[in-house]
C-alpha cells in the first residue's frame, strides 16, 4: 500500500551548518530526482531546498516510506543516520498535508507571513515536474498547497506590516511622505543596516541617493549600488539640505547632528519634511533634534517597537490562517479519498462492461434481431449495469467523503479502505490493488 511521506529539516530544529549539508543545489536536483525515481519503493517525489528548510516529499510503497527517504538523504549527503535523525523530522499522510499547507501559508517560516516561501514551493514543484518525478498524488497536493498559501494571503493580513528594521524604516517613511518617488535619501556612514534600508527605499522609487563617508572610496562603492552620488563626509552637513530621508549609521563616539545644526539645515530647506533614521549605537543624532519643526527622528528602539507591534499583529492573523489551513486539510483529505477510490470504481465498471459485452455478443450471434431490436437490447444491458453499480459506487464515494481527521489514516478505522478491499477481493480487481494511500 502507498503513503504520502516527508522527511526534512528546518530552522526550528537544525543549525545552519547542518541545513547546508542537507541542501540540494540546482545541479544536484537532477541526479537526486533520478535516484529517487529509480528506487523501487518511491513512486513520486519532490524536493524543497531553501536556506531555512530542506524537505523531501514522496509517495512511497509500503509502510516504511519515511525510512526510505531518511536512507536516501543519509546516503546522498553522506551523513550518519544517527546525526540525521537528530536534526530531521518526518510526517505521514494527513500530517504531511497539514505540514505543506502550513509551509505555503508561511506559518512554519522563521518570520510568519514572509512572502518568499510560496514562490520557493512553486519553484520546487516546477523542478520536480520538469524531472518527471511527480504524479497524480503530489501534483494534486502541491497544487492545492500553493492555492492554500494564496488564500491565506488574500483572506488575512498575515503579510502586512514591516518585520525587519529596514522594512520598518520604509513603512515609517511612507507614513510621513505620501509618495517616495521624488525623495532624496542621504546615507551617513556605510553600515550594513543603512545600506539595506537604502536598498528598500530605492525599491520604493526614491529618486536619488547620496552617500557620505569619511573614506571616499567606501562611499563610491556603496553609491555604485544605487547609481548614487558619493561624497566625503563634511561636518558642516551641507549635503543634507537636499535630503528628505537621512539614514545615519557610523561608529562615531559623539553626536554628528545636533539640534542647532539641524535647525539651520531645515531653515535652508524652507522647513520641508525630513525623516531621520538613526541606526547607530551609540546614536549619531541628538534626540533634541526631534524638536526641530517638521523633522521626524526615529532611532533603533523606535524601529524595533514597530517591528514588535507588527509581529504581534501577524501572530493574531496567524490564528485565522490556521483555521483556513484546518478547513483546507479537511477538504483536500475528502477529495483525496474520493480520488483514491476512483480506480476501483473504474475497474469495477470495466469488468461489468467486459462481461456484459462478451455475453451480449454471444446472445446477438444466436438471435435474429433487427438493428432496432439489437439497439434496444444493448441499451437495456447498459441500463442494468448502471443500476447494479449505482448503489455500490454511491456508497463507496459516500464513505470516502467522510475521512477520519484525527491523525494519520490507518486501516483499522477507515471504512472506505475496507469497502475498497472488499470490492477488490470479491471481483478480483487485481489491477487496482495497493493503489490507495495507506500506511
Amino acid at each position: 500500500m502507498n503513503q504520502i511521506v516527508v522527511v526534512g529539516t528546518s530552522h526550528h530544529i537544525a543549525p545552519l551548518d547542518f541545513r547546508e549539508r542537507l541542501s540540494f543545489s540546482e545541479s544536484e536536483l537532477t541526479e537526486a530526482f533520478q535516484l529517487l525515481r529509480e528506487h523501487p519503493d518511491v513512486q513520486e517525489a519532490t524536493i524543497l531546498s531553501t536556506c531555512n528548510r530542506v524537505e523531501v516529499y514522496a509517495v512511497t510503497h509500503g509502510k516504511n516510506g519515511c525510512a526510505t527517504l531518511s536512507d536516501f538523504l543519509s546516503t546522498y549527503h553522506q551523513i550518519e543516520p544517527q546525526q540525521l535523525g537528530k536534526f530531521t523530522y518526518s510526517h505521514q499522510n494527513l500530517d504531511v498535508i497539514r505540514h505543506i499547507f502550513e509551509v505555503t501559508a508561511s506559518l512554519d517560516s522563521m518570520i510568519v507571513g514572509e512572502p518568499q516561501i510560496l514562490g520557493q514551493v512553486k519553484e520546487a514543484y516546477t523542478q520536480s515536474l520538469a524531472a518527471g518525478a511527480t504524479g497524480d498524488i503530489l501534483n494534486r497536493l502541491l497544487t492545492k498547497a500553493i492555492s492554500v498559501g494564496k488564500r491565506v494571503r488574500t483572506e488575512t493580513n498575515i503579510a502586512a506590516g514591516a518585520v525587519s528594521i529596514s522594512y520598518a524604516a520604509v513603512e515609517l517613511a511612507k507614513r510621513i511622505f505620501q509618495s517616495l518617488e521624488d525623495k532624496t535619501v542621504a546615507i551617513i556612514g556605510a553600515g550594513e543596516m543603512s545600506e539595506l534600508t537604502a536598498k528598500h527605499l530605492v525599491k520604493n522609487n526614491v529618486s536619488q541617493v547620496i552617500v557620505a563617508n569619511r573614506t571616499y572610496q567606501r562611499a563610491v562603492d556603496i553609491a555604485k549600488k544605487f547609481s548614487g552620488i558619493p561624497l566625503t563626509y563634511d561636518a558642516d552637513l551641507s549635503f543634507l539640505v537636499e535630503a528628505d530621508i537621512v539614514i545615519s549609521s557610523t561608529d562615531a563616539p559623539h553626536y554628528l547632528i545636533h539640534r542647532h545644526s539641524l535647525a539651520e539645515i531645515m531653515k535652508k530647506r524652507k522647513y520641508r519634511y525630513m525623516f531621520l533614521i538613526d541606526i547607530a549605537v551609540p546614536r549619531d543624532i541628538d534626540p533634541e533634534a526631534s524638536k526641530v519643526d517638521n523633522a521626524f527622528l526615529y532611532n533603533i528602539d523606535d524601529l524595533e517597537a514597530v517591528v514588535v507591534s507588527n509581529l504581534k499583529d501577524r501572530h493574531q492573523e496567524a490564528e485565522i490562517a490556521e483555521q483556513i489551513v484546518t478547513e483546507e486539510v479537511a477538504k483536500f483529505q475528502s477529495q483525496l479519498q474520493v480520488f483514491e477510490v476512483n480506480p476501483t470504481i473504474k475497474a469495477l465498471h470495466q469488468q461489468f462492461q467486459q462481461v456484459a459485452s462478451k455475453e451480449l455478443g454471444i446472445c446477438l450471434d444466436k438471435a435474429q434481431l433487427t438493428p432496432k431490436q439489437q439497439k434496444m437490447v444493448e441499451a437495456m444491458t447498459q441500463s442494468i449495469i448502471k443500476k447494479l453499480l449505482h448503489q455500490p459506487t454511491k456508497h463507496l464515494r459516500g464513505v470516502a467523503l467522510n475521512p477520519d481527521l484525527t491523525g494519520a489514516v490507518n486501516d483499522s478505522n477507515d471504512e472506505h479502505v475496507k469497502c475498497v478491499r472488499a470490492l477488490q477481493e470479491l471481483f478480483d480487481l487485481e489491477n487496482t490493488r495497493d493503489r490507495n494511500l495507506r500506511g
